[in-house]
């Protein structure tokens, strides 16, 4: 069993905010979160010809928004958005059919207490940030285990998926990358993510003992985090690279989305050698 949601070799979408992401867009945010496919979307770009020029507003506003509606240096632009199908017809085809079975699956899987056995391959903090207006907050949520396979009840799950803990959890049990746990959790899907939760009647099979995180070190490397604004894949494998689950109020609309953060505090991801370093050891520890 996979899950098809993640794939992003099914659509390509033009809208601004995916050029971070050369316009790749998961199965998940097409058909669940936006459900914009085939009629596309519609939104307004809101702009000032004055802050487009440099200058400041006559009205003293910081940014562009609803108050600004009537000034004459205000620009609406309506703009209409469509995912586009770039994948061949059959492989479209057997993708809506496992889209299908799995949730078919997910379905008799969710909202019940299941048995999971799993080798733990990555440990990351998990931060949540809130923004509203100008102001932003990050705080240490938990920590997101990071799995590349395992059982879910008596399923062999062969895709990668989460198991999230509490802060005390993991400073009581100190999961660790290497570690082959078995417990009982509950299942769920988080925006196109497998993860588990309530994770309960762990038992370590086996100790990798290689280091765990604590929450004084979650908040140090929380401090000196940098944002990257492009996602790189390598970025997102390597055991320095956080998602962080940001939360943005401002004018009465509420967007979510997620930032990449390097927990090493690199400035700038082409120059990053961590990565190959993780994954020269990697092959050393293998030869």
């Amino acid at each position: 069993m996979k899950n098809p949601y993640k794939r992003t070799d099914i659509f390509r979408c033009n809208y601004s905010s995916h050029g971070r992401f050369e316009d790749k867009v998961s199965a998940y945010h097409v058909l669940q979160a936006k459900r914009c496919f085939p009629q596309g979307c519609i939104y307004f770009h809101w702009s000032c010809s004055r802050k487009n020029k440099g200058l400041s507003c006559k009205r003293g506003y910081h940014y562009v928004g609803r108050l600004c509606q009537g000034c004459s240096f205000y620009q609406d632009e309506k703009r209409h958005c469509q995912p586009k199908i770039v994948a061949p017809e059959e492989v479209y085809r057997a993708f809506t059919q496992e889209c299908e079975v799995f949730d078919e699956w997910l379905a008799e899987m969710t909202n019940r207490q299941i048995p999971v056995s799993f080798r733990v391959q990555a440990v990351k903090p998990r931060f949540i940030k809130e923004i509203d207006r100008d102001h932003g907050h990050v705080r240490l949520s938990g920590y997101l285990l990071v799995m590349s396979e395992g059982f879910l009840d008596r399923d062999h799950f062969q895709d990668t998926f989460y198991a999230l803990v509490s802060p005390g959890v993991q400073e009581q049990l100190a999961f660790a990358v290497g570690d082959e746990v078995e417990a009982q959790a509950l299942l769920k899907m988080d925006r196109g993510r497998l993860i588990l939760t309530q994770v309960r009647a762990v038992h370590f099979e086996t100790r990798s003992g290689a280091p765990a995180w604590t929450n004084s070190q979650a908040l140090v490397a929380k401090s000196g985090a940098t944002y990257f604004p492009r996602q790189s894949g390598n970025c997102l494998h390597c055991p320095h690279g956080a998602l962080v689950d940001v939360t943005e109020r401002l004018e009465g609309r509420v967007r979510e989305r997620r930032d990449l953060y390097c927990l090493a505090g690199m400035q700038d991801q082409r120059e990053c050698h961590l990565y190959a370093l993780h994954k020269v050891d990697v092959c050393w520890q293998q030869a």
